[in-house]
């Protein structure tokens, strides 16, 4: 029976290797394939690990470690196989393409590409008046002695090219990825493009989706391409997957976590994690290239490999801490701005905890060996919780908590991308109409019957701002920016206002807070004047009102009669 695993042994083992990872000493012309995961490109495999040959190779690991992290290796990548949530999809692409330059050495190019087979024409950037669409399906406005002329293709190679058009998909530049990588896209794409979904959306708990005001919208904010776009009038985030780079950016700037990541979802990368309990996490985007890092890994320490560079949010890097009890290091050129407002967070609470640093960056061997040489374990910090149908707020609020424990920290402040923050109620302007309960969607602001009370946990909300907007009295509700509260009480559910219920007077049935039954009485008494039947309906149930309306008509009616 085949396995899953293969690990082709092409740098020699004095060791065994779990039962189930198969040794493969050779590589036939045309590999069978059948394994999920392997060490080498050239056994052919769903997903190469790079990662496990570079452990081997640079680690300071005993041997009975490396033959348990070996195998841990294998099975933090079918993590990532079996929790997946992508699906697979294609467009067909012709052979249609636009050249746009004003070098005219690069006119012989449509030539060139003809005997490729596409169908090229050349233009100047000058003429171009707009573009829209993806690859194997682009909309190319053209302006030409003074008309405009709509031209569809597949594909534009165009020299510096601006940034509207580079973000759609299909149009390459030729100074950012040299003519010859430019050239390959084209070639690779003809025929059939392949991609993916990356994202998860939930609607229900989006900051954005069919609020009154545009209270977030941050992920469309940071997205490089067109793959999400702002529906302004009805307030929708639509998607385009093929527009997508898969690079998470939207996803660590999402303050609710209505956005997941197919390839890593939450609940994989909690069960990913306990993959590097004592271990040092030293987390490598897929982009960058292992064969550059000639470096002694220390030991403990444990590669991850991720795909979506930026995705990795607050929820997730906690929860990596605590489950090692050790410091993360990301080996990395680029750091997003949601995960670099995480970082900046968590190491500024790490160090009024614990007095240690618990994030390194870095982009170079040397930057990491000096790392290697100043790290300190964390075992202090270790805790766990069951995430399971947690959302991302809850989680961090939980092992937050859990950090913090019965001290008070002082005030973390949040940034531009991750916002946490705290409210105010005015007590005595609330009068308990749960505007705020129907406005939050996180579960922050809860109605409480059986007492008769709004409640709110600080640690939970995303700081959106949409209570404040939707509370229609003057000087009740005020909303504390981006300040993160390292005490008890930030993370416990608080009674904000309080009320008792007011007794229909004339079925005695409770209908309304107190307060609120005298705000509409105060505000429609002068206007009924001297009506006395109107102004009693004040004070009655939806069911009594008319009830007491229809009495006083048949009462004058008897008066006339009489």
């Amino acid at each position: 029976m085949k396995k899953d695993y293969a690990f082709y042994n092409q740098i020699g083992l004095d060791f065994p290797l779990r039962d189930d990872i198969e040794i493969v000493s050779s590589v036939p012309k045309e590999s069978t394939g059948g394994y999920i995961i392997s060490n080498n490109e050239a056994v052919k495999a769903e997903i190469y690990a790079p990662e496990i040959d570079f452990y081997l190779k640079q680690s300071h690991d005993t041997i009975a470690t490396k033959i348990s992290n070996v195998a841990k290796l294998y099975d933090i990548r079918s993590v990532g196989f079996d929790y997946a949530q992508d699906m697979d999809y294609e467009q067909a692409v012709g052979d249609k393409l636009l050249i746009v330059t004003e070098d005219e050495k690069y006119h012989n190019l449509k030539e060139n590409l003809a005997h490729d087979g596409f169908t090229s024409i050349v233009v100047t950037p000058s003429m171009i008046v707009d573009v829209n669409g993806h690859v194997g399906n682009l909309h190319v406005s053209l302006r030409k002695e003074g008309e405009i002329y709509d031209v569809e293709t597949d594909q534009i190679i165009w020299w510096d090219a601006p940034i509207f058009a580079t973000k759609q998909s299909g149009v390459y530049d030729p100074n950012v990825l040299g003519l010859e990588g430019a050239l390959k896209r084209v070639h690779d794409n003809l025929g059939v493009y392949r991609y993916k979904n990356y994202i998860n959306y939930d609607p229900s708990i989006c900051q954005y989706h069919e609020r009154r005001e545009e209270i977030c919208g941050k992920c469309a904010e940071v997205c490089p391409t067109v793959a999400i776009l702002k529906e302004d009038e009805t307030k929708h985030l639509v998607f385009s997957h093929i527009d997508c780079h898969g690079c998470g950016g939207c996803i660590s700037v999402c303050p609710s976590g209505a956005l997941d990541y197919t390839q890593m979802p939450r609940n994989a990368f909690a069960h990913l994690s306990g993959y590097f309990k004592d271990s040092i996490a030293l987390i490598i985007p897929n982009k960058m290239d292992l064969g550059l890092m000639d470096i002694e890994l220390k030991e403990g320490v444990l590669p991850l490999m991720i795909a979506g560079e930026k995705y990795l949010h607050e929820a997730h890097i906690l929860n990596l801490l605590q489950t090692s009890g050790n410091p993360i290091i990301f080996y990395t050129d680029f750091i997003s701005k949601g995960t670099g407002d995480v970082i900046r967070i968590i190491n500024e609470i790490f160090q009024r905890k614990y007095h240690k640093k618990a994030i390194y960056i870095c982009e170079d061997t040397k930057e990491l060996q000096s790392i290697f040489d100043t790290l300190e374990p964390i075992p202090e910090c270790k805790y766990g919780i069951n995430e399971a149908d947690l959302r991302k707020r809850e989680i961090f609020s939980a092992r937050l908590a859990h950090l913090v424990g019965n001290e008070d920290l002082g005030i973390v402040k949040a940034g531009e991308h991750i916002h946490y923050g705290d409210i105010v109620i005015n007590e005595a302007n609330c009068t308990l109409c749960l505007s705020c309960v129907g406005a939050c969607n996180v579960r922050a602001l809860t109605a409480h019957p059986e007492d008769n009370s709004l409640r709110f946990n600080p640690s939970i909300c995303t700081n959106c701002g949409y209570c404040e907007v939707t509370c229609p009295e003057k000087e009740c509700l005020t909303v504390i920016k981006d300040e993160i509260s390292l005490k008890p009480s930030w993370f416990t559910q608080k009674v904000m206002a309080k009320d008792e219920l007011f007794a229909c007077t004339e079925c005695g049935k409770q209908f309304a807070t107190v307060k609120a039954v005298q705000k509409i009485a105060a505000l429609m008494t002068p206007i009924f004047g001297s009506d006395d039947t109107k102004i009693k309906t004040l004070y009655c149930c939806a069911d009594c009102k008319p009830k007491v309306m229809f009495q006083s008509h048949l009462n004058s009616q008897i008066i006339e009669g009489a």
